[in-house]
């Protein structure tokens, strides 16, 4: 049975961890609580006290990593339910990272994460709304670090279809021509 001793590189170690059986890879984990680069080492031992060298460093960097910009979500404002609409999403990563959006259309579907794309990059995303309604089109942006944005959102309009109202058509036709049809305007009650 082997023990190991983790070396975090930031004057702390793990202690002595273990046993565990020979072949099996022991596993640590640590938090560095200032930003910087460390060599983190290990080395191990038996338990009659044998022990190895320290390995090579593996170098680890602590930065500061800062989500995405809120996304800019554009399109149309308004529409009819069964087309297909274009909305497209920007936002920027102020370290670099790439970025992955991910959309709530409002309508109980999402777009999933979609991505990486390089910051800064506009992405263009279509959506059908299946029924008439105001919907708040939804997205944030995530960088490979997992750091994630607020949401940045859209209101969208899908009104009633136009639909023609005989009616309607009598009363504005009996408005343009009141002195035409007083039969018909005396029976429908125009």
């Amino acid at each position: 049975q082997i023990y190991y001793l983790f070396d975090w590189g930031d004057g702390s170690n793990s202690g002595w961890l273990g046993p565990f059986d020979s072949g099996v890879t022991g596993v640590a984990s640590h938090i560095w609580t200032t930003l910087g680069t460390f060599n983190v080492k290990v080395k191990a031992r038996d338990v009659w006290g044998a022990g190895s060298f320290w390995s090579d460093a593996l170098v680890v960097t602590i930065t500061d990593n800062n989500p995405p910009d809120v996304p800019q979500v554009t399109g149309p404002a308004e529409g009819t339910p069964g087309n297909p609409y274009l909305f497209n999403f920007l936002s920027n990563d102020l370290d670099g990272h790439n970025i992955y959006f991910f959309v709530d259309w409002g309508d109980n579907t999402t777009s999933g994460w979609v991505g990486p794309y390089v910051s800064g990059t506009q992405i263009h995303l279509t959506h059908t709304w299946a029924e008439k309604g105001t919907y708040t089109v939804k997205a944030k942006a995530k960088d490979s670090m997992d750091a994630e944005s607020d949401w940045g959102t859209l209101d969208v309009v899908m009104p009633l279809e136009y639909r023609f109202s005989f009616s309607l058509f009598l009363q504005h036709l009996f408005e343009q021509f009141p002195n035409m049809f007083p039969v018909l305007r005396h029976l429908l009650g125009y």
